[in-house]
């Protein structure tokens, strides 16, 4: 969809520390910000309510502004979840969710059509329709964060799958024998290129005593937990083996990215996050890794790039997915009326594509 034919949206971005919401016009404007706490550990009624109330707040400074009315609610939150239903699974970072109907909750306080889709697909959707992967039939988003996420666009089209958890490109596995990631399976790419396993190795290297300047700048820092931000500061101060966690990490990527041009053949790889947008070189790296493990005529093709969007990337995405979703069977949904509710009508989407599913299973 062109940004000139879409209607403009209020734009909501769930993350495990922060909620952000916006207004973004069909100009990509995205205006009257408004972010809160999620403070999960409240629990799913409390978090909710805090996401109904910043968004609420940011319709009626549009009315005040005269902005034009949103046509619909877009969510971005972290998966896993059911876009066809509007429920967010199981999401790691959100103590207490389970198999909760955000879009429905979210609708009936808002009254307006909700829609939800995982963060990193929503992040895609920005660079597909308005950004670096913009007109490219094939392409992958990848960002590279504390974690590592990724969506999927095959022949013109999202890749979801019947689970949606089609681009869940981190959890790949890129060594056989590599550490453990945070859903208990060994060698996972974000087990290795993530700004947490960045953090964990950092932390080991403290344990052993194999950094002093990392050392030093934990004593300076008052004791600060170890980050990726303190890692990369002692590899910046000459600390090698800091340095090297990083380079690791790096081609772990590269790994990943290789794996992935041969997998899919895409014509245009984004790397985002605040790992690559902090560490530009990541991107090099992965560029000399895909040119020596992958197919050599998929990976001459590949374009590899940084994104056009950053921060609001998962704000943006949602212009799309909101649009067009309001016109598709499978995601249309529609607040009940008082005649509706007289007959049993339920509030929330059709099943999905190919009969759906009355329940996802866990990703194993």
């Amino acid at each position: 969809m062109d940004a000139g034919a879409a209607q403009p949206v209020l734009a909501i971005d769930l993350g495990g520390t922060q909620i952000r919401a916006a207004h973004v016009a069909p100009d990509l404007t995205v205006s009257l910000r408004r972010a809160v706490a999620t403070d999960g550990a409240e629990g799913p009624d409390a978090v909710i309510g805090r996401i109904c109330a910043i968004a609420a707040q940011v319709r009626e400074d549009a009315g005040r502004s005269g902005l034009a009315e949103p046509v619909g609610v877009g969510i971005s939150s972290p998966g896993p979840l059911d876009p066809w239903r509007g429920i967010v699974v199981l999401p790691p970072n959100l103590p207490g969710w389970i198999d909760i109907p955000l879009a429905d909750r979210v609708q009936e306080r808002l009254g307006l059509p909700t829609f939800l889709e995982r963060d990193t697909n929503v992040a895609m959707m920005a660079e597909w329709r308005y950004g670096s992967a913009r007109n490219a039939d094939d392409a992958i988003y990848i960002t590279v964060s504390t974690g590592i996420g990724g969506g999927i666009i095959a022949r013109g089209e999202p890749l979801q799958g019947p689970d949606n958890t089609a681009g869940e490109v981190g959890h790949i596995t890129i060594d056989l024998d590599g550490p453990i990631c945070g859903d208990g399976m060994q060698g996972h790419a974000e087990a290795i290129g993530s700004g947490t396993a960045i953090a964990r190795d950092g932390r080991l290297l403290l344990e052993r005593g194999e950094s002093p300047i990392l050392a030093k700048l934990v004593a300076a820092a008052g004791g600060r937990e170890v980050d990726a931000a303190l890692v990369a500061a002692a590899a910046d101060a000459g600390d090698s083996a800091c340095t090297a966690i990083y380079e690791r990490a790096y081609v772990a990527v590269g790994v990943l990215c290789a794996s992935l041009v041969n997998a899919l053949n895409p014509q245009v790889i984004v790397i985002g996050g605040s790992i690559a947008e902090h560490h530009p070189v990541l991107r090099e790296v992965a560029r000399s890794e895909i040119d020596s493990r992958a197919f050599p005529g998929p990976a001459r093709r590949v374009r590899v790039t940084s994104p056009r969007f950053t921060d609001d990337v998962s704000l943006i995405g949602s212009l799309p997915i909101v649009n067009e979703r309001m016109h598709d069977p499978a995601y249309r949904r529609a607040t009940i009326s008082s005649d509706d509710s007289s007959r049993g009508v339920t509030v929330g989407s059709l099943a999905a594509p190919g009969g759906g599913q009355d329940q996802l299973e866990e990703p194993r």
